[in-house]
């Protein structure tokens, strides 16, 4: 309406004021959508991103008051309805997609557990018949005086309980996967020769409580992938595996020898994309995951931030 001269109001306006008026909506609209609002505002730095705004109003009216020199700050013609607005528009514009975005992914979130919960059901043998056909191997392994074969059944037992049981909780205690960890990699220690080192460090903060909660078997199908592809019966392989949690966040560095025997570990299992697809979905923007493959080693990292 100004540019076409709609309106007896906009006839009374210097021109320069009026350009700057109408520029103002459409620059402080998009600097406030696209770069106040996601790094400042969603990250909790409101006292900066206040400032900014400020400086932000400040800056187009200086521009304005340059423009025309003869204009003084804040005079009659000023860019503050056309701030308030754009600052208020571009606020109802993130919040109404982000909205939107949050119901798409809430939506995903159900699709890729019901997607998970068929793959189990398809793949699940009775519990009570496995459960009680592992009592029975244990009391026989004591029986035969066999500790070390007892001692890795109840550990199977244990990590098939945590499969069935424990696992399907949306969040469960970093305690129980850090412990579900331990066993799986105690039994793996049974099938490794004199020519496969392993070392393991696993650390818990003193901070770390049965409340601390992450998403289970996340951490899991990289250790997986490790002994899968770092484990050779005649050839010298080395994995490395390193754990440390605290109250706010859970760190992963796994390194491992790989045989050409083998093949490139990449992120192509089934266990992995899904792996890849639950962190993107949980933990948006909380998490890093890198991996590279130098000369015959294969490294991985994984760091997650849990939610406040």
């Amino acid at each position: 309406m100004a540019i076409f001269g709609r309106g007896n109001y906009w006839n009374s306006f210097e021109t320069t004021n009026l350009l700057t008026i109408i520029i103002c909506f459409p620059f402080v609209f998009i600097i406030n959508s696209y770069f106040f609002i996601p790094f400042f505002a969603k990250n909790k730095k409101w006292f900066l991103y206040f400032v900014l705004i400020i400086l932000l109003f400040l800056f187009i009216e200086w521009f304005r008051i340059i423009a025309n020199s003869a204009l003084q700050f804040l005079g009659k013609e000023n860019i503050s309805i056309s701030f308030v607005l754009a600052f208020s528009m571009s606020w109802l514009f993130i919040t109404t997609r982000d909205w939107f975005l949050n119901l798409r992914l809430i939506e995903k979130l159900k699709a890729a557990n019901l997607i998970t919960e068929i793959a189990f059901l398809k793949a699940q043998v009775d519990p009570h018949f496995m459960f009680n056909t592992l009592n029975a191997m244990y009391a026989l392994a004591l029986e035969e005086e066999s500790p070390k074969t007892a001692d890795s059944i109840i550990k199977l037992s244990t990590l098939m309980r945590y499969n069935l049981h424990d696992s399907n909780a949306a969040f469960i205690s970093i305690v129980k996967e850090i412990d579900y960890i331990e066993k799986y990699i105690a039994l793996q220690k049974l099938r490794l020769n004199k020519n496969n080192q392993l070392y393991v460090d696993i650390k818990l903060d003193t901070s770390v409580t049965q409340n601390i909660k992450i998403a289970p078997l996340l951490l899991i199908p990289f250790i997986e992938n490790a002994f899968k592809f770092g484990v050779s019966p005649s050839k010298e392989t080395a994995i490395v595996i390193k754990i440390h949690a605290t109250h706010n966040s859970i760190s992963m560095e796994i390194s491992n020898s790989v045989s050409d025997n083998y093949g490139r570990p990449e992120f192509t299992g089934i266990g992995l994309q899904n792996v890849r697809k639950r962190l993107d979905l949980l933990y948006p923007k909380q998490h890093i995951l890198t991996s590279n493959q130098s000369g015959e080693k294969y490294f991985t990292q994984l760091v997650v931030k849990f939610k406040k």
